[in-house]
């Protein structure tokens, strides 16, 4: 386990970053609410408001895939090592990236959660997105439940441990970016494979977030 550490580190750094994170889409909410008057319902300000950070994120990873992918581009450089280390290089901060904009876009949806149950959340996400569960979770309360029943199990057995095991998951991905070894096309390649993962996982955060807010206007209807 102790190969995979670098994942555990991905999450604590990225925890520090809680605050900020909060902040930053708070002051983009209240952008949007004043822009608009205030006549938007809150479900649409966090729809549009997630919209965009899913954007920003993939955007941003496509840029990171273009750059890493460089080195295979590049006479006498582009090795079998320079490629392997671009991908590693890659993925750390790609799955970062991935994993803040689940922090983001809990914020977006109102959600409140301890930092423990939002990183394991977070986790669960990013290693059920792209599985063959998520292509059978066709309903935002189907995907929710099996993420939940995930981020359980890892509070259980702990944040270390399971990073670990997601890490292992996702360490054939690293090794299947063949693409990279192509030049010239590997730049491009890598750019579009780093949006539309970023894109999934942005997509599968924002429907397993947004059910939270149906959670909180069933309680407000029943107590009315």
């Amino acid at each position: 386990m102790e190969e995979f550490d670098w994942f555990d580190k991905i999450l604590t750094v990225s925890g520090t970053y809680l605050p900020t994170i909060r902040q930053e889409v708070k002051e983009m909410i209240n952008e949007y609410d004043l822009k608009h008057g205030g006549t938007k319902p809150h479900k649409y300000i966090a729809y549009a408001i997630g919209s965009k950070l899913i954007k920003n994120a993939a955007l941003k990873a496509g840029g990171i895939g273009g750059l890493t992918s460089l080195p295979g581009t590049l006479p006498l450089i582009g090795t079998i090592g320079t490629v392997l280390i671009g991908s590693a290089v890659d993925l750390a901060l790609v799955l970062r990236m991935q994993i803040e904009l689940c922090y983001a876009l809990s914020v977006a949806y109102d959600v409140n959660m301890d930092d423990e149950e939002l990183k394991a959340a977070a986790l669960a996400i990013v290693g059920f997105s792209g599985s063959a569960s998520a292509a059978k979770a066709v309903t935002a309360s189907v995907m929710r439940k099996a993420v939940d029943e995930l981020a359980e199990d890892y509070i259980k057995t702990g944040l270390a441990r399971a990073t670990a095991e997601i890490a292992e998951k996702l360490i054939p991905r690293l090794l299947s970016k063949w693409y990279r070894f192509i030049p010239l096309l590997g730049i491009p390649i890598g750019i579009s494979v780093n949006m539309a993962t970023t894109m999934m996982i942005g997509n599968q955060a924002r429907k397993y977030f947004s059910t939270w807010l149906d959670d909180d206007e069933l309680g407000r209807y029943e107590s009315e």
